[in-house]
């Protein structure tokens, strides 16, 4: 069986808390371990099996790391397929963090240059925020409180198709349950950008730009965002709700409401590890033509 290796660039937006890289390790060490465990239940065997995973990390808040472009060009031996951004204590919409601006403009520049178009950028949570941002759109925060723990993410438009293709799950046909953590919301899409999942509370919770060679019989996903916390488990969602509700972050209804929905409906959290990882894996393994 051929090996096809996949390069994601992963640009760390924040550091986790204590408590958490005590029992999962860094977010470089936590992303790395979702994109394998989902991978490893992966539908179609076939493919994850001859897949080779290779995740680099890059402090973009406090070293202010990127990427060196040379690994952003098609033909470098070790150019990048995917690059990544996580979730982050910090705020999107303030552009008071020193770090916030440069990355926006990394994240503009890799988006719509001709020379990076073959590279296809995903965002989680904050990263789904910044890509909006970047490319012309709007956050803000919301006026409806937080969402933390698992969230019932309904399907908007074509997001059936890109969030669980034909696998079967506990989401049913209709939606699919996710991890939270998150308060400011996207409530202005960039241009050209369609909206794939909402819930009760937010109108925006996933979007998707599709590449310019995409066609209506093959739709190619560019850019790929959600708004919740595939990588969370339930444990991760608890550390963080043990310093945010004593913090005064969350009001006492907010934070009761947050620890019952920290384990989802039977304990074990979203559909991170399941369909939600398998439909980015499925976006990430889309060819896409290289200039």
């Amino acid at each position: 069986m051929s090996q096809r290796t996949v390069r994601v660039a992963l640009l760390l937006c924040d550091t986790p808390l204590p408590a958490v890289v005590a029992e999962f390790g860094t977010y470089l060490e936590i992303y790395t371990n979702w994109l394998k465990t989902s991978l490893a239940s992966y539908p179609d065997q076939q493919v994850a099996k001859g897949i080779n995973l290779i995740v680099d990390g890059y402090d973009v808040v406090t070293a202010m790391e990127y990427p060196d472009l040379s690994r952003l060009q098609p033909g470098h031996p070790e150019a990048y397929d995917v690059i990544m951004m996580t979730g982050s204590k910090h705020t999107a919409h303030d552009m008071s963090n020193p770090f916030g601006p440069r990355l926006i403009d990394f994240i503009r520049k890799i988006g719509t240059s001709p020379e990076t178009g073959h590279i296809r950028l995903i965002g989680v949570c904050f990263g789904h925020q910044i890509i909006a941002l970047a490319m012309g759109g709007e956050c803000v925060p919301g006026k409806n409180g937080w969402e933390a723990g698992v969230y019932r993410n309904q399907f908007v438009g074509e997001g059936r198709y890109w969030w669980t293709g034909e696998v079967e799950g506990q989401g049913g046909s209709d939606c699919v349950y996710i991890e939270q953590m998150h308060r400011d919301y996207v409530s202005r899409p960039p241009p050209n950008f369609s909206i794939l999942l909402k819930t009760d509370r937010y109108a925006n919770h996933s979007m998707v730009l599709l590449h310019p060679t995409s066609t209506p019989d093959q739709p190619i996903a560019h850019m790929l965002t959600v708004q919740g916390h595939p990588e969370f488990t339930p444990q991760i969602v608890n550390h963080m709700l043990d310093v945010r509700i004593p913090g005064g972050v969350f009001s006492p209804e907010e934070g009761k409401e947050s620890r019952r929905r920290a384990g989802g409906k039977d304990g074990s959290g979203g559909e991170g590890y399941g369909r939600v990882g398998w439909a980015i894996w499925r976006v990430m393994l889309q060819e896409i033509p290289r200039s």
